[in-house]
């Protein structure tokens, strides 16, 4: 790959994030003045129409829309989220606060489901229809078949209401990651599963390895050697997409069910008392994370596919 050529399409590809970036913030300060008026719920329940428009004055409010937007983006361009009409201190505080706690979660759960599923799908495809696939493939079916918050309180009910082993939310210690996490990775873990399965047992049938299986070569040897050299790409993107649908919202749904002091426990709090700063700020950062996320998976596959390194 040469350097011309990477630096145009990290230059790209930045150009694309900032353009999505500022799409989501335009979309999610829209909503926020759509759904309700944050004057009204901060002011007493007694408050007059008076007070209420004094308060909606001093926020800000009264102000036309374009106005507000072009003076909300030119202080979120020099780092400033607002202040939060809850907590009353800089909604990048309240949110940089939860964020390390979703960080966590959704990477040691990416752990689980890149792991679990890529190592079931490539065993499961190389002996299609054996106990091993059958059983993964049942199991994965049905966990892609239930909404994730089902499943996690399911996992609730049988590991903490009737074995006692774990916790049922919160984050006091590492047993209280289990839960959250297993529930997560499994449900990531067996799409990647479905995908690396597929791509495993096509691969398993070319003539390639039908030439080197003729050869005498072992299985394991033409698995390791050559077929999953091949799969790479697949597997990698799989779970970089998986990353992107975590931080887009699935792992939101785990954090409310365990009580997880995360970004969609805080997403959830903020929009019941709509502080609209706070819930901006975290929709804005869970978008970057998932641009940063797919601008890593890009570069990776660029790298991985020497096709694309050629271009």
């Amino acid at each position: 790959m040469n350097h011309p050529s990477l630096l145009a399409f990290v230059l790209a590809r930045l150009r694309d994030g900032l353009i999505v970036l500022f799409l989501v913030t335009l979309i999610i300060f829209v909503l926020g003045h759509v759904i309700g008026d944050p004057a009204v719920v901060m002011a007493p329940v007694d408050a007059s129409e008076q007070e209420i428009a004094r308060l909606r004055k001093q926020l800000g409010l009264d102000r036309p829309f374009r106005e507000q937007f072009v003076s909300y983006f030119g202080a979120l361009v020099k780092g400033d989220f607002g202040q939060s009409l809850w907590q009353d201190r800089p909604a990048s505080t309240v949110v940089l606060e939860a964020l390390p706690a979703t960080v966590l979660l959704t990477l040691v759960a990416l752990v689980i489901a890149g792991l679990g599923g890529s190592i079931l799908g490539v065993l499961a495809g190389a002996r299609p229809e054996s106990h091993l696939d059958r059983s993964a493939n049942f199991l994965s079916v049905a966990a892609l078949s239930v909404p994730n918050f089902w499943f996690a309180l399911l996992l609730i009910v049988i590991f903490s209401v009737q074995l006692g082993v774990l916790p049922t939310s919160g984050f006091a210690n590492w047993q209280s990651l289990i839960l959250p996490a297993g529930a997560l990775g499994a449900i990531h873990g067996a799409r990647i599963f479905q995908l690396t399965r597929s791509a495993t047992f096509e691969e398993m049938t070319k003539p390639y390895a039908l030439v080197a299986r003729s050869k005498g070569l072992p299985e394991r040897l033409i698995l390791w050697k050559h077929i999953l050299r091949n799969i790479a790409i697949t597997m990698l993107t799989t779970i970089g997409w998986e990353y992107v649908r975590m931080m887009g919202g699935a792992a939101f749904a785990i954090e409310v069910v365990f009580a997880w002091p995360g970004i969609g426990q805080l997403m959830i709090h903020a929009a019941s008392r709509q502080d609209f700063p706070v819930l901006q700020a975290a929709v804005i950062v869970a978008g970057a994370f998932v641009i940063l996320t797919n601008g890593i998976v890009d570069l990776l596959y660029r790298y991985l596919d020497t096709r694309i390194r050629a271009a």
